[in-house]
């Protein structure tokens, strides 16, 4: 295959993905009303590693378990928890708008913790980021309070797994990316559970327990494989194109989030939301066309 259609074919596994993305949490955000917030993260894990495993099957290369996997599942987890705890709380395309402040924590992470250089192009795009955030934290800190910091902190535990992934995994290889998703997937499953259990005696509203039903178990399982075939697509994305061609195609996760958070749950971001989230992607695109970026947990 020609580079030419190779490219293009990576773009529309990456478009299709972020697409896709927003989807399973719509489904979370949807549920969030019957099942704590800590049950459908952990669901979320269960079957999307499930679904993972036929594609392990076809590669032939499972890898093996690592004692690092364990803080990356301790990472994502935090990661998924705190972003579907946002979605019970806010609408989504504001939830997914403060989340995309990731690549901007990333690049003073790797600074912090990987020695990388940040170029006054970089720290434009941070600044820039800070003030993007500022200003959507506005309209949402009246409306929602504490809570609207709750995208931030998953996009801060999401960097922080990014960031340890590229200090001890370092690899972009389609099988690898699987088998990294497998075992993080299973990590992050006894994360989540002990979180789950834990929070039984002391009654947390987040970790509360209630076996789904009927048509639940559907939309759990519907959430986690939608979450598997948008990461075996972005490791397909990734193996056929530049990540800096298709860094900025995670970006239209907020279009996505924006349209079904207005079909499904008739949301519509205020004009400060709007205004600050265009800000955090121009910030975000001046950084990732510098630096590989990777879509959203």
């Amino acid at each position: 295959m020609t580079p030419a259609p190779q490219h293009r074919q990576g773009l529309a596994f990456m478009a299709i993905a972020v697409l896709t993305i927003p989807l399973a949490d719509a489904i979370a955000k949807s549920l969030s009303t019957a099942l704590s917030v800590g049950e459908i993260a952990w669901f979320r894990f269960v079957f999307q590693t499930l679904c993972l495993l036929p594609f392990l099957a076809v590669s032939r290369h499972a890898g093996r378990p690592r004692a690092e996997h364990a803080w990356l599942g301790g990472l994502i987890a935090g990661a998924i928890l705190f972003l579907f705890w946002g979605l019970a709380h806010l609408p989504l395309a504001n939830n997914i708008a403060l989340f995309f402040v990731e690549p901007l924590i990333l690049v003073v992470f790797a600074a912090m913790f990987l020695g990388e250089l940040i170029t006054p192009r970089r720290w434009i795009g941070v600044i820039g980021g800070l003030v993007g955030v500022l200003i959507t934290l506005r309209p949402n800190w009246s409306a929602y309070g504490l809570a609207s910091l709750l995208p931030i902190a998953s996009a801060t535990c999401y960097a922080g797994y990014l960031t340890l992934t590229r200090a001890r995994i370092r690899t972009s290889e389609p099988r690898e990316a699987l088998a990294l998703q497998h075992w993080v997937g299973w990590a992050a499953i006894a994360v989540m559970g002990a979180f789950v259990l834990i929070g039984q005696p002391a009654d947390w509203s987040i970790t509360t327990w209630d076996t789904p039903e009927g048509w639940q178990w559907l939309w759990l399982g519907l959430a986690g494989a939608l979450a598997a075939f948008a990461h075996v697509l972005i490791a397909m994305a990734f193996a056929r194109s530049d990540a800096s061609l298709l860094a900025p195609l995670q970006y239209l996760e907020i279009v996505s989030a924006t349209l079904l958070g207005w079909l499904v749950f008739a949301e519509w971001p205020d004009a400060m939301t709007l205004l600050g989230g265009m800000i955090i992607v121009a910030a975000g695109l001046l950084v990732v066309r510098e630096r590989p970026a990777e879509a959203h947990p």
